[in-house]
């Protein structure tokens, strides 16, 4: 088992580093005490679970005795968005302390896709339409076959929405939803702390995967964009990320990552201006891969290429066309 790591990030609240089997390695979640002073009696609240590893289960044990909370002292469990190192052990851990679990609705909906099943016909058609090389790569891997026996999630005691307020001892945790990275993600915040627990919404170093793949509607992009500017207007004097470490002036951040992907979205433009593309193909020269590339890059570069070229549709800047054999082709407007 991993050393088992925890800090107090501030007055009550503490970041425990969890194990994951790949890159990143490490997952932050957080554990708010309902007090600020040390209180045998205080409340407890788990933001984010990480995934339902042995490995990542016996290090949150042991970072409770680290931080003197008794497991039943933890009253909600609240989940920021239904990725396996978020969610993956809500189930276990609602076992373990009985505690109420909050979840946006759609992450619950969404959570269905981490669950054994076989892909439907049209999945792979939405593949093949968008470009996608399916004859070279065989099998292709589903989410499942990775988490197998490691996400175990919860069903939702109450639902997370925009403004909703979990009181936690003396303390008030603000769920504000931020779709983008995931259709129902949720910042935590502690208004009276200026503390804002982002998941993977607004992260130091790395920039959140945003990706149009083919259970997405709408324009995902358009609203990642749109939530990171919402979070700008909230008093923040540290961000708690899911990776990395902790980091102040949020705003700042925020803006270098909108502007990260304004740089992209010219970047997709120019490719177009070269002609039309699919999907894969535009993928190809903004990701800058080729066909021997592993799967799980080429997949989720081409997931979030299309994200962009969804929003520059929705600004109409760019237009779609479909081929005799049932190709989508992009093309500048």
């Amino acid at each position: 088992m991993p050393d088992a790591k925890a800090r107090e990030v501030h007055p009550g609240v503490f970041l425990l580093h969890l194990p994951l089997p790949m890159k990143p390695t490490i997952v932050n979640v957080y554990l708010v005490r309902g007090t600020a002073a040390e209180r045998k009696d205080a409340e407890w609240a788990l933001v984010d679970t990480g995934i339902g590893s042995s490995d990542s289960i016996a290090t949150l044990k042991e970072c409770l005795g680290i931080v003197g909370c008794e497991p039943r002292q933890i009253r909600k469990i609240v989940v920021t968005h239904h990725h396996p190192d978020h969610f993956g052990s809500a189930g276990p851990y609602k076992e373990l302390t009985g505690a109420d679990v909050y979840v946006h609705p759609a992450e619950w909906q969404r959570s269905q896709n981490f669950m054994p099943t076989d892909r439907p016909q049209w999945v792979m058609d939405w593949f093949a339409a968008h470009g996608l090389p399916l004859e070279r790569f065989g099998r292709i891997p589903k989410q499942q076959d990775f988490w197998q026996g490691l996400y175990k999630p919860a069903e939702p005691d109450c639902e997370l929405e925009d403004g909703l307020r979990i009181p936690v001892g003396e303390r008030t945790l603000e769920a504000v939803w931020t779709p983008g990275h995931a259709s129902g993600h949720c910042v935590i915040y502690l208004r009276e702390q200026r503390l804002m627990i982002a998941g993977d919404h607004l992260l130091p170093r790395i920039t959140p995967h945003v990706g149009f793949s083919p259970a997405t509607t709408g324009n995902p992009l358009g609203d990642f964009i749109a939530s990171q500017r919402k979070i700008q207007a909230l008093d923040v004097d540290l961000v708690l990320p899911a990776h990395g470490g902790v980091f102040e002036d949020h705003i700042k951040r925020s803006n270098q990552i909108i502007q990260h992907h304004h740089v992209r979205l010219e970047q997709i433009l120019d490719i177009l201006r070269r002609g039309p593309r699919n999907g894969y193909e535009i993928a190809r020269r903004a990701f800058d891969f080729d066909q021997d590339s592993p799967v799980t890059y080429q997949f989720p570069a081409t997931f979030e290429t299309l994200a962009h070229v969804e929003y520059l549709r929705h600004e109409g800047k760019v237009t779609s066309s479909e081929t005799s054999d049932g190709r989508i082709l992009y093309g500048v407007a």
